[in-house]
């Protein structure tokens, strides 16, 4: 009976947002109760209802990703090698997602290498084959899991992949995929070994398209995203081809490598350069250790210069924690999805070890400020590296050392015991708790309070909030014990009603944790 109702609710759920009905049940709260057989179920609903019925994407991009982390759960409990959701079904729901949308898409193939047995593994390759996904991100989550898995099945999967895939968004993440089991050693043979020139020979392509980019990128597209794409797509692939022709130590490349040593990008300077070094090409090794003293692109070319056997070769300054902690902040600022630049400058304000949430031994934390100049004037802020590399983009230089700790420690923690649910799909008993909540908000002097999300954190519920105390409009969270708020305005020192959750629940974590150590 739950397994019909629970499938007909969801299919149900997915046309919801397209035909503005309403819908009481929320099938992402029952699908983390769900059995494989219910998921299984529902894939095939879902296969049978999408090529007859409109659906919002969203929610089939988010149904997916909830299964996957549902199925990932499952097959932790269940202990063994087999499929639990029969393959043939996965591929259908692929097929019928891949013209819908690719991250759904992803999703389904994603489902596949997690479970990892033969038929899965096989199921996968052949439909990166015959059915690829158009861009590397939604590879590189379908094929996420394999990271993590053992040699046996990376052989299988590049062995049943064979050697003719050469679709540009998958062969960038099957290379970085390659090279990561070779490096592990994970994989005896690079599984692109006997097509080296026809490597080479790409990469020849694709750093002559990059210095057209850089030379006039209008000649990709009209448009900035369009031409960011362009050249996110072209460096995903340089890279993985200088590490790829760098491992299989071909020599023939040197002349593509060195070409691509001359491109304006760091990451593929820095995969050139250690490319050559390998081959024993003192060229790439010069080049290396002046790369350390590029802020952005110190920490890749430490690693790689340790790797290789020179990193003593490399200024000691350059290599201390906190100089290569300050590359990692700056590297990830330099994202296309972050900035997209490195930043100006960088100062280190604050450091300490201690106890953090999800590991069990003490991480060193970093906080820097990092400044950009902006033809519109200077904007600064704060991020952190250590356990997690993050920064806001809320302004964080208002608060304490502790509480921006202790922000980081709140938004990075994951455990199944810490959730929230929106004020709109509160239960009756719920609804209660949060109604207590709201009159001890009211007893510290707040008045227009507007529910949020009731929060849970280990069994302790907390109330999430919007409230106005005199004349100034607040964001807060309120438990049995505590009241944690700050103001909230139109300008961008507004503290969002998110942030202020990960304060409060980043600084019991923290209290708890580092209460005892010395």
């Amino acid at each position: 009976m739950f397994e019909s109702s629970f499938v007909a609710n969801a299919c149900s759920w997915l046309q919801a947002s397209v035909s503005n009905s309403h819908v009481t049940d929320d099938p992402l709260a029952t699908l983390e109760y769900a059995s494989a057989e219910e998921i299984e179920a529902l894939l095939q609903a879902i296969c049978e209802d999408m090529p007859r019925t409109e659906i919002s994407t969203q929610r089939l991009r988010l149904l997916t990703q909830m299964i996957s982390v549902r199925l990932r759960t499952l097959l932790a409990a269940a202990q063994h090698e087999l499929a639990l959701i029969a393959p043939s079904v996965i591929e259908a729901c692929y097929v019928a997602a891949h013209s819908r949308d690719s991250r759904a898409a992803a999703h389904s193939l994603q489902l596949l290498s997690l479970q990892g047995d033969e038929e899965s593994i096989a199921t996968l390759a052949d439909n990166l084959n015959a059915l690829p996904l158009e861009n590397w991100e939604s590879v590189g989550l379908a094929l996420s899991p394999l990271w993590n898995t053992g040699g046996e099945v990376l052989e299988f999967f590049f062995e049943r992949l064979g050697e003719e895939t050469w679709h540009p968004a998958s062969l960038a993440v099957l290379l970085d995929l390659a090279n990561y089991g070779i490096r592990s050693g994970k994989l005896r043979q690079h599984p692109w070994q006997q097509r080296a020139r026809q490597l080479d020979k790409l990469l020849g392509s694709a750093v002559g398209q990059l210095r057209l980019l850089e030379s006039d990128p209008r000649k990709f597209g009209d448009n900035v995203s369009t031409i960011q794409k362009s050249l996110q797509d072209s460096v995903a692939l340089v890279v993985a081809l200088c590490d790829a022709l760098g491992q299989l130590k071909f020599m023939g490349a040197r002349s593509g490598l060195i070409e691509a040593l001359t491109l304006s990008h760091r990451r593929i300077q820095i995969e050139a350069a250690s490319a050559l070094a390998r081959m024993g090409d003192d060229s790439g090794k010069r080049r290396l250790i002046e790369l350390a003293g590029d802020v952005a692109a110190r920490q890749r070319a430490v690693a790689y210069a340790d790797e290789l056997g020179f990193v003593d070769e490399i200024d000691e300054q350059l290599r201390l924690p906190h100089a290569l902690a300050e590359s990692e902040l700056a590297s990830w600022l330099a994202e296309p999805s972050q900035f997209g630049i490195a930043p100006a400058r960088l100062e280190l304000l604050d450091t300490r070890v201690q106890f953090w949430p999800s590991y069990e031994e003490p991480r060193c934390c970093y906080l820097f400020r990092y400044w950009y100049d902006f033809p519109g004037g200077e904007l600064h802020n704060i991020g952190i590296v250590g356990p997690v590399c993050h920064a806001f983009q809320s302004d964080m230089t208002q608060f304490s050392y502790d509480d921006i700790y202790a922000a980081f420690a709140g938004w990075h923690a994951e455990h199944e015991e810490i959730f929230e649910v929106p004020s709109t799909l509160l239960n009756a008993a719920q609804r209660k708790e949060a109604e207590l909540l709201g009159l001890r908000l009211r007893e510290h002097g707040f008045e227009q309070v507007e529910f949020l999300a009731l929060t849970f954190m280990l069994g302790e519920p907390a109330l999430l909030c919007r409230a106005s105390r005199g004349d100034t409009a607040h964001s807060a969270v309120v438990d049995q014990n505590q009241v944690v708020f700050f103001p909230t305005n139109e300008g961008p020192s507004s503290i969002p009603p998110e942030l202020v959750l990960s304060i409060y629940r980043g600084r019991k974590m923290l209290e708890s944790f580092n209460r005892h150590a010395e």
